[in-house]
């Protein structure tokens, strides 16, 4: 998994870093392989006068190129950043279930030559005696 951490009007240092990175790897962590890349773009929109205004936009690329795309608006950082990783990775869950899903209908569906239902006539209900009978 790729990531890239942009940031406009917002420091972006180690700690801010490492908190994104442990955040994304606890949350995608099953979904790891079907992730190509992570885009973080973090902004403070309101800038110096303060209010809820910290904004985290993510973008998942998946395999095949299908993106979840999240933006979450909060209070700090973190917040912003934890709330958008929690619905990317509920997204994303409902994105690969679908494929799964889709994928094991259209398995499911197929033909497979050679073999089909076969009827035994010596197991037919009006030759065997005890047929209806209870015990």
């Amino acid at each position: 998994m790729k990531l890239v951490i942009s940031s406009n009007r917002v420091a972006v240092g180690n700690k801010l870093r490492n908190y994104i990175e442990s955040r994304l790897q606890q949350s995608f962590q099953r979904l790891d392989r079907w992730v190509q890349k992570v885009s973080v773009c973090l902004d403070d929109i309101n800038g110096p006068r303060g209010g809820v205004c910290k904004q985290c936009r993510l973008v998942v690329t998946l395999n095949g190129a299908e993106t979840v795309v999240v933006t979450e608006t909060g209070s700090s950082v973190g917040a912003s950043v934890s709330k958008a990783i929690r619905r990317a990775g509920f997204a994303m869950t409902k994105r690969v279930k679908s494929r799964q899903d889709r994928r094991v209908k259209k398995i499911s569906h197929r033909h497979l030559p050679g073999i089909e239902l076969a009827t035994s006539p010596e197991l037919s209900e009006l030759d065997d005696p005890q047929w209806g009978k209870s015990p």
